[in-house]
């Protein structure tokens, strides 16, 4: 199956080096799933505190706008501009922070938290060439060379000591659109709750995830992955007791925060904390 994320519709951004024109490219080739498009995606920044901080304005980016499902990660996903945006306006938040994020697919995210935080690990599963393809993506914007990528897979039950002591430092952990079958979505719950178990720092974590909608047999609107998501949210993490010292509190924010990226914000989007 091959799946293409809603960014595709918003493709209105500049892309460059796509081969778009070339001969080679007739009768749909361009939407298979061998494409490399590099997309220069700029963000607005009118707070002159953030401006002032910022190195750039730019995010330059290769991914691809259809893959199977196993590789959604070479997409750009609508959560991780959510993600991106809310960093941006809350930039004090994030300043001078260690900051994961879990499947960072491209990179989008990490690199804009990158820009503001102390430090910022980027983690995907070593998938084909996903974590090539994020590790080539932040080589191009690490403009302040505070970003390192490394695996990380939702379905491992230990961690090597380097990635514990990532996560022990850690203040932030961000995922975005990690939600597409219930196996994932279920690990990610689990790892979320390996981390938050981890170290002596309270952390706090954000999850942007897309309502996808899809008609049911009988003809009913549903958001099937989403239920599921939500479901383990409020069953295996809200009011969980962690090292018997804090209970875990999960919280859904207002997505009315400016928009610094361009792209369709649509009401299905929603942002989760968990703390």
């Amino acid at each position: 199956m091959v799946i293409s994320s809603e960014m595709k519709d918003d493709m209105f951004i500049r892309t460059i080096g796509a081969n778009l024109f070339d001969s080679d490219f007739e009768d749909g080739e361009n939407d298979s799933e061998d494409d490399l498009l590099e997309s220069e995606f700029e963000f607005s920044c009118e707070d002159k505190t953030i401006c002032d901080v910022l190195k750039t304005k730019t995010v330059t980016i290769q991914h691809k706008t259809c893959t199977s499902r196993d590789l959604v990660g070479l997409q750009v996903w609508r959560g991780a501009f959510l993600l991106a945006d809310f960093i941006l306006h809350n930039a004090a938040r994030f300043n001078g922070k260690n900051v994961i994020e879990l499947a960072s697919g491209v990179g989008l995210t990490s690199i804009v938290a990158g820009l503001i935080a102390n430090k910022v690990l980027a983690t995907d599963v070593d998938r084909e060439n996903i974590l090539s393809l994020l590790r080539s993506n932040v080589n191009k914007n690490n403009h302040r060379k505070n970003i390192k990528v490394a695996e990380f897979d939702f379905f491992w039950d230990e961690y090597s000591q380097s990635l514990t002591e990532e996560i022990e430092t850690s203040d932030i952990i961000l995922a975005a659109d990690v939600v597409y079958i219930e196996a994932v979505t279920k690990h990610f719950i689990k790892t979320l709750l390996n981390i938050l178990k981890l170290g002596n720092k309270n952390k706090e974590v954000y999850i942007a995830v897309e309502k996808r909608r899809e008609a049911s047999p009988g003809g009913q609107i549903i958001a099937p992955m989403y239920s599921y998501f939500h479901q383990c949210l409020h069953q295996d993490l809200h009011k969980t007791v962690i090292n018997d010292r804090s209970t875990v509190i999960v919280e859904e924010l207002q997505i009315d925060f400016p928009q610094y990226f361009v792209y369709t914000r649509v009401p299905e989007l929603t942002l989760w904390k968990i703390h």
